[in-house]
């Protein structure tokens, strides 16, 4: 993580609502997937902020993954969709802007779970997350959070669009609760002067940060050999941006080269928008020499 996000362990432990998710996840993915048993990957949270830069709230995640190992997928993505479905999930497609994948999003009483898989034979990820756990006022759900943001969260409102100094409400709703708020004097009053109200950083002001940083526009390496899908997907998302974040919605894709079956997971980094691209090349089905 960012240095800015604090150590992951600085969270507090999963609550109840955590634990439920990742159960229900695994049993809707093992029964799908009887013969090749989905893999836990990684669960960790999403600090919520306000004015100050202690958390006021976390988002509790878990990450899932099964497939991808080379065989023809027991099941289909209409297969998996189905599965949510009678589970009491309602479920959003959404175009997925890679040659052969598949997405969605399954929504149930507030939980959420992104359901990805990748292009040619690649990997079934379970991305599922709660709402926000707070830990005093109970506040109204944010936009999104740093790990389910498609860019990079703003500086100055941590993603929530709105001018905090009001909490959106610019005449009568100063600093204070009383007055106007300097907001007021904007094109869109009560948004969040930096971000224009979208809680993220334009593709600009993200490259004029690395930038700053010192941060390359790219994060990538050579070509690695992985035994399966599944151990580089899992090493992948260990695997931190020179930024320091590990949080990224990894899209995967098998093909062949050199007559091996190629892995590659690219995504942009959730810390500084950078295009991250990491490789892995895998043993033939069969081989059990790897």
């Amino acid at each position: 993580m960012t240095g800015d996000e604090g150590p992951v362990d600085d969270a507090p432990a999963p609550p109840a609502s955590a634990l439920w998710l990742g159960g229900e996840l695994l049993e809707i993915a093992t029964a799908l997937f009887p013969d090749h048993p989905p893999q836990a990957i990684r669960e960790w949270a999403d600090p919520v902020r306000w004015r100050d830069p202690a958390p006021i709230g976390h988002r509790f995640l878990v990450l899932l993954c099964a497939g991808g190992d080379g065989r023809p997928p027991a099941s289909g993505f209409e297969d998996i969709l189905g599965a949510f479905s009678e589970a009491g999930w309602t479920l959003r497609r959404w175009a997925s802007g890679h040659d052969g994948a598949n997405s969605a999003t399954a929504l149930r009483e507030g939980f959420e779970a992104r359901v990805h898989r990748g292009g040619g034979r690649g990997i079934l990820t379970l991305t599922g997350w709660t709402p926000v756990v707070y830990t005093g006022r109970q506040w109204s759900e944010p936009p999104f959070t740093i790990s389910t943001a498609g860019g990079v969260l703003c500086n100055d409102c941590h993603g929530w669009g709105m001018c905090l100094e009001c909490e959106g409400r610019p005449y009568g709703g100063g600093t204070g609760g009383y007055g106007r708020c300097w907001c007021a004097g904007s094109s869109d009053p009560g948004m969040c002067i930096e971000c224009a109200g979208t809680g993220l950083l334009t593709p600009e002001e993200a490259t004029s940060m690395r930038r700053h940083r010192g941060l390359p526009h790219t994060d990538s390496g050579d070509t690695e050999s992985h035994d399966s899908n599944t151990s580089a997907f899992a090493a992948v998302s260990e695997r931190s941006c020179g930024c320091g974040e590990f949080r990224c919605f990894w899209h995967n894709t098998v093909s062949e080269a050199d007559g091996h079956p190629l892995s590659r997971f690219t995504g942009i980094c959730h810390g500084c928008g950078a295009q991250r691209d990491h490789a892995f090349s895998l043993p033939l089905p069969g081989d059990t020499s790897a």
